[in-house]
This record gives C-alpha cells, sequence and structure tokens, in this order.
C-alpha cells in the first residue's frame, strides 16, 4: 500500500519538476593563431574552426573584426549540433610594426556565451629599415640648400629592384644612390630642403617605397625652423 502511494506521489510531481531545454555550445578548436613573424606588407590568412558541441542549432549572429584585420564566416549561419562552422581571416600587416594582437568576435546564440573571441598575434618587421627614423634639419635659412643623408638598409631576404623615395613637401628633394638593394645591403637618399620666403616651419615626410615587390611604405618624418629674421654679419 505504502509503494503505490510513493509511486502515486512520484507521479504526481513528475509534471512539476523542471524540463531541460535543448541549447547549442559553441566551443572553438583552436582559437589563438600565431603567425609568427612577417614583414610589414604581407598578408596573414588563416581559417578559424568552431564545433556546435550543443543539442540545438547554433546560430551566427555576426562577425566583427579589429582593425587591420578582416574576416568572414564562409560557413552557414546555422550549425546543427556536431556539425562544424569556419572563419577565414586576412591580416594586412602593411601600417604595422612590433607585436600585433588582432581579435575576430564571433556573436551567436549560445546561452553560456554570447560572444567568441578569436585571436591572430605576431611579430611584423620593417623590410627596409631607415636610419634615422627621423630628419631634423635644424635652422634653416631661406633660399639656403641643407642636404641630409638618410640610410636605407635592406634588412629582409628578397631583392629589392624599383625602390622610390619622395617628399610630401615641395621645398623638399629626395635622391636615391641606387633602387636596387639585395639583402643585406644599403643605399643612400640625399633629403635636400630649400625653403623659400614664406615658410616657417617645414615639417614633412619623406615616403620610401618599392612597388613591384609590394614593401609597405614608410614614412620618415622630417621637420625644420626656417628662420625668417636676417642673421647679422660677424
Amino acid at each position: 500500500m505504502k509503494k503505490n502511494l510513493y509511486v502515486l506521489l512520484l507521479l504526481l510531481l513528475l509534471p512539476a519538476l523542471p524540463a531541460f531545454a535543448a541549447t547549442p555550445n559553441l566551443v572553438a578548436e583552436a582559437p589563438d593563431f600565431n603567425f609568427g613573424q612577417v614583414f610589414a606588407g604581407q598578408k596573414v590568412e588563416h581559417t578559424f574552426t568552431f564545433q556546435n558541441q550543443g543539442d540545438a542549432p547554433l546560430e551566427i549572429e555576426q562577425v566583427r573584426s579589429s582593425c587591420g584585420c578582416t574576416a568572414a564566416l564562409v560557413s552557414a549561419r546555422s550549425i546543427p549540433p556536431g556539425e562544424s562552422g569556419e572563419i577565414r581571416t586576412t591580416f594586412d600587416s602593411s601600417r604595422f610594426r612590433g607585436n600585433v594582437l588582432k581579435t575576430v568576435t564571433l556573436y551567436s546564440n549560445d546561452p553560456a556565451q554570447k560572444t567568441a573571441q578569436f585571436q591572430l598575434r605576431g611579430i611584423v618587421k620593417q623590410e627596409l629599415v631607415p636610419s634615422p627614423e627621423r630628419i631634423s634639419l635644424g635652422t634653416l635659412t631661406p633660399g639656403t640648400s641643407t642636404e641630409v643623408r638618410l640610410t636605407l638598409t635592406n634588412q629582409g631576404t628578397r631583392h629589392l629592384s624599383q625602390i622610390t623615395a619622395q617628399a610630401t613637401h615641395p621645398d623638399l628633394k629626395v635622391s636615391l644612390d641606387v633602387t636596387r638593394l639585395g639583402p643585406g645591403e644599403s643605399t643612400v637618399a640625399t633629403v635636400t630642403a630649400t625653403p623659400g620666403t614664406s615658410t616657417t616651419m617645414l615639417n614633412s615626410y619623406v615616403l620610401v617605397r618599392d612597388i613591384a615587390a609590394g614593401v609597405a611604405e614608410i614614412r620618415i618624418p622630417v621637420s625644420g625652423v626656417v628662420q625668417t629674421v636676417p642673421v647679422p654679419a660677424q
């Protein structure tokens, strides 16, 4: 009799027990990718994969990436249980130098983690290295030319064949000794400043690149003060 009573009570309580709803579960296989070292201007491509280890469809709502990195979902936006998805990423290193960390964020309907992050990290090196990295012309006299030498060294592993250099200010001219450099070789760029009478500050950049090789553009700041008051004769 008591046993039957217990069974009856259990049957009455069953409808009151909470039902466990099916949910998706996003699991990234390798969310952190280290691409090592690249030269500025090179592009890094990598595909991240993830899996739905839940028991309901995983719905991908949005994919966002940080500056310099593009990301695109190449799989379906709805991932069935047990299936996998992919995000294809491309990092353009042209405007970066040193240690970099780029993040791709995936938004989904996973109740445990609405956002999942994937990271690309590595080191961006300069292939064509200037010395000095900044040019100070000091005090300049209107109509008088001042020359400064800039050394450019190929620290990469390939030959550069069409090196160009130009200034962003009309009072500056740049000439190169040679336009072809093998690995480890250097050339000298002569920067000539001839300020006019209407200029008080000469702020500019020397832009260096190799169009053929696709070397990232180098910007060397140039600064100088133009003397407007005549200097008394000694």
